[in-house]
């Protein structure tokens, strides 16, 4: 059985990355008059005291510590998300210079050509529909994963996956915000023919609006309808690499999480109509988020008086 954190200190960083989220949210949302669905987000702040309660009732009372921290991430899964892509839509009023061409030039100087692309894989709807599928995956995946975690009794990766997650937000909402981008979606026209063909889970015109909300404001915000607007570095290679690394120790379940998701990586510059730039930036993201999530979860375990859970890198060739 793998070694298990002290839970209490990792709540508690969950709880304060969360709660700080959420501070900044709201401080703006009081500073600067926005048009927003604010019932919409107060039903998603409702859901969490229950979700954190649940945690303290099997943590406390049936000294069930899986359940314990698979509640905790549902809470932070409740608001950490939806405050992070709130965040994003706020940080339109204060970023920097966009830099979607720069990247276009980034890709064109390593043979990228993104419109050449889109219209070879107009040209296979079948595989499209496919990665389609994948792209839309990831947080139904993220649900999936909790779950089977809490029922492997791998504390240590539940945390693990909710800290990475936060530290790669932190450091993409930064980035973006410096230096702001769309995605080649914004930079390109594709053919009539080849977008017809194409079935995009975003597409140009989406680009389009991403611009105009960069130079007039982000319109009305709702939980219901805000997407990534987030280019480089790409959130969805993050996630994806995220499901990979935090599925390495649930058994055979691990192989289709593989495959899901380096079909999600493929799907990058398709669906989401990224910069294959992006999608480099969204891996080095990954590495950086993933060394300090364990570094946490590692040190949190050593203090609990149990030794680190082996080697990740020994069980993907188990």
């Amino acid at each position: 059985m793998l070694a298990q954190p002290d839970q209490a200190p990792l709540k508690r960083a969950l709880f304060l990355i969360a709660a700080a989220t959420v501070a900044v949210d709201a401080a703006w949302l009081c500073l600067v008059h926005f048009d927003i669905a604010l019932f919409n987000y107060l039903t998603l702040v409702a859901a969490v005291p229950f979700l954190m309660g649940a945690s303290a009732y099997y943590n406390r009372l049936r000294n069930e510590q899986a359940l314990s921290a698979v509640f905790a991430a549902s809470a932070f899964f409740t608001a950490f998300p939806a405050a992070c892509c709130l965040l994003s839509y706020l940080l339109l009023t204060i970023a920097g210079p966009r830099i979607d061409t720069l990247l276009a030039g980034v890709d064109a100087q390593m043979g990228f050509n993104w419109v050449a692309v889109m219209g070879v894989a107009s040209e296979h709807p079948t595989i499209m529909a496919l990665l389609k599928a994948a792209y839309l995956s990831v947080l139904p995946q993220t649900l999936c994963l909790l779950l089977v975690l809490g029922w492997k009794q791998n504390i240590a990766d539940i945390y693990g996956l909710c800290l990475a997650l936060s530290f790669g937000a932190v450091i993409t909402l930064t980035l973006w915000c410096l230096y702001p981008s769309f995605g080649a979606f914004s930079v390109f026209q594709l053919p009539p023919d080849v977008a017809r063909g194409l079935g995009l889970a975003l597409d140009t015109k989406y680009g389009a609006d991403l611009v105009h909300m960069l130079e007039h404001g982000p319109g009305h915000l709702t939980p219901a309808e805000l997407r990534g607007i987030i280019g480089f570095p790409s959130f969805h290679t993050l996630q994806s690499v995220l499901l990979i690394w935090y599925a390495r120790n649930v058994g055979i379940l691990r192989w289709p999480a593989i495959v899901l998701n380096g079909a999600v990586l493929f799907a990058v510059p398709v669906h989401g109509g990224h910069h294959l730039i992006d999608l480099f930036g969204g891996l080095a993201v990954s590495l950086i988020a993933i060394l300090l999530a364990d570094g946490l979860v590692a040190r949190c375990t050593k203090q609990n008086g149990a030794e680190p859970a082996p080697n990740p890198a020994n069980a993907i060739t188990a």
